[in-house]
């Protein structure tokens, strides 16, 4: 049979190692509630980014018109280039909109007009980002039409105004998913802070019976509690910053993600300041709680 020594040592081994899962359990649960927040503020802060950047990446088309000579047009297209609404400008001419038109068909179409070419030569034009909302777009397509070498001004109106109203929703869902992670986050890591203080209720009690100030009684909680978070933002941050990594070399080239840093820093002092708060509130709980109250937790 065994001893009660070895009884007691192997009961305080199963103890420790219970402990060390449950401890374990907790850092993991705060860091993968910190990496999901991480992950929606970091959508949030690019919204408008990514609002710019399809915005700026629909072209307005400007048709020359085929009358005017070719000293107006070159005139014209030096004048544009320099206009503030212009981010980038490039110029078709009839013969190259001919010969594009030619590869799409498989076949030269010019044949069946008797060899005329029916296109005009034409501006492709990206605007400045502060331009491309449809007021200003309204404006600038105004101001084209009344140059008399300006034959036409196309741009897709229905994508701009459904791209600014769809990106506009998605941005609200996203505010209002990470507020409710964010509130998430806070109850999951309290209660966690509650779970893990709730077998040191006795000893809390106790400490305090004894003469312990408050301030003593929960330093070791508190140095506890940080090195946890620490843990926890560690796990996270590098979760996090692997994605963006990752999602980096997949978008590379049509989008730059911003704000990483920012939210690196607001994840970390969130996760630690939320932690020590959380084990503060629930020493301060059980402190203030009456003896009779607590074989009720």
């Amino acid at each position: 049979m065994e001893s009660n020594e070895n009884k007691q040592l192997k009961n305080n081994s199963n103890f420790k190692r219970k402990l060390i899962m449950a401890y374990g359990t907790s850092t993991l649960c705060i860091s993968l509630v910190l990496y999901m927040a991480g992950l929606f503020l970091m959508l949030l802060f690019n919204t408008q980014h990514i609002t710019d950047m399809f915005r700026s990446n629909i072209k307005m088309t400007i048709t020359l018109n085929d009358k005017r000579s070719l000293a107006e047009t070159e005139g014209f297209r030096k004048t544009l280039d320099a206009m503030d609404f212009v981010r980038e400008t490039k110029y078709i001419s009839k013969d190259a909109a001919a010969e594009e038109l030619k590869k799409e068909l498989g076949e030269d179409f010019c044949e069946i007009l008797d060899g005329k070419n029916p296109l005009f030569s034409q501006i492709e034009v990206r605007l400045a980002d502060e331009y491309t909302n449809m007021d200003s777009i309204k404006a600038v397509e105004k101001l084209l039409k009344k140059n008399v070498t300006v034959d036409e001004v196309y741009y897709p109106k229905d994508v701009w105004r459904n791209a600014t109203t769809v990106i506009s929703k998605v941005a609200s869902i996203v505010l209002v998913l990470t507020l409710v992670l964010l509130i998430i986050t806070v109850i999951l890591i309290n209660n966690t802070a509650r779970l893990k203080l709730s077998g040191n209720r006795f000893d809390i009690r106790t400490a305090k019976l004894i003469g312990a100030t408050n301030w003593k009684i929960s330093q070791p909680y508190l140095k506890n509690a940080f090195v946890q978070s620490l843990f926890a933002v560690f796990i996270s941050v590098v979760g996090l910053t692997l994605t963006i990594r990752f999602l980096e070399n997949i978008l590379q080239g049509v989008f730059m993600i911003s704000a990483f840093y920012p939210t690196l820093i607001t994840m970390a002092v969130a996760g630690i300041v939320i932690t020590l708060f959380s084990t503060f509130m629930t020493v301060r709980k059980y402190l203030n709680t009456k003896e009779e109250d607590l074989y009720l937790y």
